[in-house]
């Protein structure tokens, strides 16, 4: 049990940090093509594998026939190529690094204290986990206390929400998960900035960034020993503010867009928020990602119907290249073959032809050779069943079940999972 819980673990880090190498690898080509927007939304992928999609879309990925997609499908061939260029190197890497995980499975399960090593595991991620909860809490709580404090209402109509001005304050804010303010510093502001300030704030709020922030907290809570994680937030949290900004200027002309980055760099002069403070989303901030952002403010993407469609199909790679991944991993942690020998409770057959057997309490009793012991003969009943079971886990069966079965239980069980598996033309 803990051993499925420390692979599973182990598994969603990996796809989640391989979509994230994906995407990252795939950013200078796509930054010109789609919006900030699409950046922002794609980068929730990875915390969805992160917070269980791995097992999902592996499961997924195990009933999905393999199938060559070609880049011409798409009439965009320039781009096309270079994103085909791209992940089949990707691809690659992925390939060994599966090949690496693979080995590292079977010196674990020959690791004679396993279990115990297993449980060590197991308390230091929930005592990080713990940690980082904790840590951030008591931070989140100690910043809103400082905000709040000598703070004043900022009597804005009409305004859904709450608006205070804090001494406190270094930027423009919105703060808080289930009543949620927007928090502005306390300085002196025209018509027309605060206009532009309650904008960017608002889509914040009506896109409900907050609450995606949380799922991005407690994905990183759950990967804290992943720096990809850590890095990810940031990511996600710049791509948060380009997308906002895009939202909020995507109706306005050169001048309306001049003025608005006018108003992000006043912000910039009288102060950014260093700090990333779980529960806020701030209008400003650090000086590189600023610089940043006044440049996507001049140079407008408009997502035409191609653009649309090929961002989508992006978008679906994205998802099952992860899957992939996931895929992978959980087929590697499951490369040991298993079976049941007279007079052993389990015996495990490692890829270098090494036997092990152990009993009913998991204590290693018999270090054998292959040709040592003579394989307990199953019966019709046994094969059906464990043909089943490799069915229902997505793993491959093995082409002996199927020659020992007879014809008319293979068609039965061709028929009730819409399979075709076929007997080998051996005698």
């Amino acid at each position: 049990m803990m051993m499925d819980f420390i692979s599973s673990l182990f598994i969603a880090s990996f796809a989640g940090t391989i979509l994230w190498i994906l995407q990252y690898s795939l950013k200078p080509i796509t930054q010109k093509y789609f919006s900030q927007t699409w950046h922002y939304y794609s980068s929730l992928i990875p915390v969805f594998f992160l917070l269980g999609g791995s097992g999902i879309m592996s499961r997924l990925v195990s009933f999905i026939p393999s199938a060559s997609t070609s880049p011409n499908h798409i009439q965009d061939s320039g781009m096309m190529t270079e994103l085909h260029d791209q992940v089949s190197t990707i691809e690659q890497t992925a390939a060994n690094v599966s090949l690496w995980i693979t080995q590292r499975f079977d010196e674990l399960r020959r690791f004679s204290s396993a279990k115990e090593f297993m449980l060590i595991a197991a308390i230091i991620w929930a005592v990080g986990a713990a940690a980082f909860i904790v840590v951030h809490i008591r931070k989140y709580r100690g910043f809103k206390r400082s905000i709040l404090k000598g703070s004043r209402t900022w009597h804005i109509e009409p305004c859904p929400v709450q608006v205070i001005a804090s001494p406190h304050a270094t930027t423009p804010l919105i703060m808080g998960y289930w009543n949620p303010m927007v928090v502005l510093p306390d300085i002196s502001l025209g018509e027309q900035k605060l206009a532009m300030i309650l904008s960017h704030e608002l889509v914040h709020l009506k896109r409900g960034d907050l609450l995606i922030k949380l799922m991005i907290f407690a994905a990183n809570a759950i990967h804290w020993f992943n720096p990809a994680a850590y890095i990810l937030n940031r990511q996600i949290s710049m791509f948060c503010e380009l997308s906002c900004d895009e939202k909020v200027v995507q109706h306005m002309d050169i001048e309306g867009r001049r003025s608005y980055g006018e108003t992000l760099i006043s912000m910039l002069e009288y102060g950014v928020m260093r700090k990333n403070v779980m529960g806020t989303s701030s209008l400003c901030s650090s000086k590189e990602h600023m610089k940043r952002r006044l440049i996507h403010l001049m140079n407008e993407k408009k997502m035409n119907k191609p653009v649309m469609a090929l961002s989508i199909v992006a978008a679906i790679a994205l998802v099952g290249g992860g899957g992939a991944a996931a895929y992978a991993a959980e087929s590697a942690s499951k490369t040991t073959t298993v079976t049941q020998v007279e007079g052993f409770n389990v015996t495990v057959e490692y890829p270098d032809g090494r036997i092990e057997a152990f009993d009913k309490d998991g204590n290693r009793v018999a270090a054998k050779s292959k040709e040592s012991y003579a394989p307990k003969k199953l019966t019709t009943e046994e094969i059906v069943d464990r043909i089943k079971k490799h069915i229902e886990k997505g793993i491959t069966v093995p082409q002996g079940y199927i020659d020992e079965l007879p014809q008319q239980n293979l068609e039965a069980i061709n028929e009730s999972y819409h399979l075709k598996l076929q007997k080998s033309n051996r005698n």
